[in-house]
């Protein structure tokens, strides 16, 4: 079975910690916490697609940033979840550059979708994104689609979209 490595990135409270557990279905080992912000970054194995997919959580406060290198040192693709209640932050707009800057494929995921709703057409256009990078709206708590999220995911880094 192949393996990929994916790295979940995201603002503060956008979702990824719950995002990752949801998609294995086990809490993570390292759960670092300190009010409420995540300090560590865990990872998650899951199969889907006939693939194994090593799934990393990162932290999402900016003094936790020196950690995003480190973990997207050879992965095959990226989420960006953006936090639906939040809408497109700072942090999104440097998130996005930083994944572009290793030239994998990646989709984004607008989380809380439970809560909120954005609109994939104002996140493509505030972010100015081209049309090829797949917008879905999500929520990890309910577990909406998240399958269906990863499939998509794992035919962008397959090139199956392509």
């Amino acid at each position: 079975m192949d393996a990929l490595k994916v790295v979940v990135f995201g603002a503060l409270n956008a979702g990824k910690t719950t995002f990752v557990e949801r998609l294995s279905g086990n809490e993570l080992f390292l759960k670092g916490e300190y009010e409420d912000i995540t300090t560590s970054f865990d990872f998650v194995q899951i199969e889907q697609g006939g693939f194994l997919i090593h799934l990393f959580a990162s932290p999402g406060h900016r003094r936790f940033s020196f950690m995003w290198e480190t973990l997207a040192t050879g992965m095959d693709g990226a989420i960006l979840l953006i936090d639906s209640t939040v809408g497109i932050t700072p942090v999104d707009f440097e998130l996005i550059k930083f994944i572009e800057g290793y030239d994998v494929p990646y989709v984004i995921a607008a989380n809380k979708e439970d809560i909120s709703r954005l609109d994939p057409e104002v996140i493509r256009a505030e972010l100015n994104l081209s049309g090829d990078v797949p917008i879905f709206n999500t929520s990890a708590l309910n577990d909406d689609d998240l399958a269906s999220f990863m499939d998509n995911l794992i035919n962008e880094i397959t090139g199956k979209n392509k």
